[in-house]
Formats: C-alpha cells, structure tokens, sequence
C-alpha cells in the first residue's frame, strides 16, 4: 500500500473506529446545553486513532466536504514532507529541558492537538452521530490550521437544521489549558462577542466560501450567501484535566452577553475533560511521530 493510501486507511479507520467507542451526555442549562464527550483516552488504541487521523490533518488529506483524499505522491520526498509537517508542531520528541520547549508545547502543540481533535469530533458528528452536533447535521468543515499561531477560525462547520431549508455556521473555540477552566471560557466568549461585533466577517466569509466551494453545486445553491448573518452556533470547546471539577449546567452569565437581535445563536460548550492531561498530549505527540515515521 502507497503512502496516500495509508493514510486515506488511517483517517477512514479513526472516523469509523472512535465513532464506535465513543460516549456522549447532553445537560441542559439556563444559558446554553452542553455535549461531553468521552472516550478519547481510555486505551492506546484511542490515541493511536486520534494520532493517525492528526498526521493526516497535516497531510491536508481531508477536504472540506470530509472527502479523505490524501494528494500525495508515493514518493520518498513526500513521506519526508509529512514527517517534516508533523515534527513541525510536535517536536522531535516531549523535552521539557528548556523554557522554549516547555513554551512550544502549552502554547503551540497542545493547541494544535487539541483543535485536530475536535475537528475529528465534527467528522465523526457528520458522518456517524449527528446528535453529538444538537445544532444541525454537519457537510462541511475548515481546514486545520497549519500552526496554532495562525490567524483564523479554530474549526468551523456548515450545518443544516433537519426539514426546515435553513443553515447555520458553527464556531468552535478550542481551549488547552490544564488548570484554567474559566479562563478557557472567558477566551471562547472574548471570541465570540468580537464575532458578534463583526470583527471576523470577512475571515469568516472566506472560510464559508472554501467550505461552499467544495461542495456539489446543488448544494451550494441551497445555501444562502450570508446565512451565518442569521443562524450560528458558538462552540466553547475547553480541553482541561480530570481534577478539576466543573458543574456544566450552572447558568453563565457571560453567555447571556452573546445575544444579538435578528441573530439566531446557539451556545453549546463541548468540554474534554482528560485524565493526565500532560501525559495524554505526550502520548498523542508520541503516536504522531511513531506513524509518521512508519510510512
């Protein structure tokens, strides 16, 4: 098997497979729902799925349509280019000797990993589990970034709200910080009120634009050309460690500020709770190499 081809395998199989072991519980609260998601980190085999499916994020071989397409070739140069991707944004190895390593990995690979991780999430939400989107059904999403330190949407997702022709744009903010649960909140909300205050429309405009344009035509006449002016959903997304106790159905009055007349909003928060958070990303980050290097 060519080197497209396995990681076409890889992706397909982590879709398919953490589709089938993953849990989920919906709670209602005053001022938004929230989805929590589990099973992302109960056995190697979980993280060996995540890992693959996040080599194949920095080989873009997923187009916005969620077509698994890796345009490579079976060549020696283009397995160094995607060995080169990935030791990018995880490193070499999980050195913590130096102020810059330990800096390169809260601020950079964590938060990488932790986005490719959601826009897995979204991929299994569109293909196997809508209910894990309450939103709507999922048909499109952005790229990943290419480094956490570029300007744009974290994940974004074009979804349809069931038998009734109206569409709606998702906006998840994902959040890697270990102990700081509110913080991570008060970062998506600071976001999403910018979003609200039309700080980002031409840079969401573009990402609508690239998922729109992935799509069959049909489709994207269906589509209005400013829908997410009228129906969106913001998505908190916080990855933290297990010790910290949060109760999701508390009201937050933050959220209540993201209310915009003529503006259908929904608010979902999406948190990852981990156990042994800093283990979880090494051993992410380790798997990453690991099937890098194999192909």
């Amino acid at each position: 098997m060519g080197l497209p081809e396995r990681i076409e395998e890889a992706m397909t199989h982590a879709i398919q497979y953490l589709g089938g072991v993953l849990e989920w519980e919906i709670l209602e609260a005053p001022t938004h729902r929230t989805v929590i998601v589990t099973g992302w980190n109960r056995g190697s085999l979980q993280r060996q799925a995540i890992a693959r499916y996040l080599v194949g994020l920095r080989a873009c071989a997923i187009d916005a349509a969620l077509n698994i397409r890796a345009k490579l070739e079976d060549s020696e140069e283009d397995r160094i280019e995607v060995l080169g991707n990935v030791i990018a944004i995880v490193g070499e190895d999980n050195a913590e000797e130096t102020e810059e390593q330990k800096r390169r990995k809260t601020y950079e690979r964590n938060p990488w990993i932790a986005e490719g991780i959601w826009h897995l999430c979204m991929a299994i939400a569109a293909q196997q589990h809508p209910e894990i989107h309450p939103p709507g059904v999922i048909f499109a999403l952005n790229y990943a970034h290419v480094a956490t330190k570029d300007h744009g949407l974290d994940v974004a997702a074009i979804y349809e709200i069931s038998k009734r022709d109206l569409f709606g744009l998702s906006l998840i903010e994902s959040k890697a910080y270990k102990d700081n649960i509110g913080g991570a909140i008060s970062d998506a909300v600071g976001f999403f009120r910018e979003v609200n205050k039309r700080k980002h429309s031409l840079r969401i405009r573009q990402t609508v634009q690239i998922m729109r344009s992935s799509l069959p035509g049909d489709k994207q006449a269906q589509i209005p050309n400013s829908f997410w002016k009228r129906t969106r959903a913001y998505l908190p997304n916080p990855h933290y460690d297990a010790s910290c106790r949060v109760d999701w159905t508390n009201s937050r009055p933050s959220f209540r500020t993201l209310g915009l007349d003529g503006v259908n909003i929904d608010i979902i928060v999406m948190p990852h709770i981990i156990n042994e958070f800093d283990n979880f990303f090494n051993e992410i980050a380790d798997e990453m190499r690991a099937f890098a290097r194999s192909l």
